[in-house]
């Protein structure tokens, strides 16, 4: 499948940055995992679709479940990365608009990272055909934690010099609950018909990392990756800056970037 069905941006940016990807991104919390097998009822019975499976964060989580897996993701480079550290799962190229399996072929969607990438009335119509009835949905992020100084600076260093998110956020933290706030995806579910009642639930997942595995971070972030040359390396050039000289950060070889795994899951109705 071309590249060119995904957003530019990120066909570009996960191709040149799978490696960083791979190296920067933390796993999904523990609790997270043990919530999806307990509500999409996963073992060994089930086949669970990992859709825009990237280089496999989430779907090597599920492998101890049982579970038979198979990984959808459209961007080759992931795809070879996916391949050599999940063996024995298959990894077929699709979008989450054009997903290469049979109608009601798998009990449970898994979506890590991705959903907001996705035309989602497309995206949700497909996962329904391909899901069993009355079976589960899930979506998740990995949201920085924002409300600390160094991460939000980091944050927004990196959407000034890139040009913008090309997409619109999905992650966002009440000021004043320090609770998570719905993305549209939320609504985008509930107007498509197909899907029950939205279920949330929220873990802290903070990543032990150094100042170069932030810069990574940075790198792995696909609107950064897909900058020219000369801007990229100017770019992750001021993370390490940053990183150096904010009262947070300055000195430290071990730094804590504080997560958290968000799920959100429904049934097909």
């Amino acid at each position: 499948m071309s590249d060119a069905a995904i957003n530019p941006a990120a066909a570009a940016g996960f191709a040149r940055g799978a490696g960083d990807y791979e190296k920067a991104r933390p796993s999904y919390a523990p609790e997270a995992i043990a919530l999806i097998a307990r509500t999409a009822d996963l073992g060994p019975a089930r086949r669970v679709l990992d859709l825009a499976a990237g280089t496999g964060k989430l779907t090597r989580q599920l492998v101890p479940t049982g579970a038979d897996l198979v990984a959808v993701e459209p961007v080759a480079e992931m795809r070879a990365t996916l391949a050599e550290l999940c063996p024995g799962v298959e990894i077929l190229d699709g979008t989450a608009e054009s997903i290469p399996l049979p109608d009601h072929s798998v009990d449970a969607v898994t979506v890590a990272q991705a959903f907001h990438w996705f035309d989602a009335p497309s995206a949700l119509r497909e996962i329904n055909r391909v899901l069993k009835p009355e079976r589960t949905l899930v979506l998740m992020w990995n949201v920085r934690d924002e409300r600390v100084p160094w991460v939000k600076a980091f944050t927004e260093l990196l959407v000034a010099r890139s040009g913008g998110r090309p997409y619109t956020p999905y992650h966002s933290i009440d000021e004043t609950a320090g609770e998570a706030m719905t993305g549209d995806f939320v609504a985008d579910i509930g107007a498509a018909g197909l899907f029950g009642a939205v279920s949330h639930a929220e873990f802290a997942n903070p990543q032990r990392t150094s100042p170069e595995g932030v810069v990574a971070r940075a790198a792995s972030t696909s609107f950064v990756a897909a900058l020219p040359e000369a801007r990229r390396v100017a770019l992750l050039d001021e993370v390490r800056e940053l990183i150096a000289t904010h009262a947070d950060t300055a000195g430290r070889d071990e730094l804590v970037f504080p997560h958290t795994t968000w799920v959100w899951w429904c049934r097909t109705i």
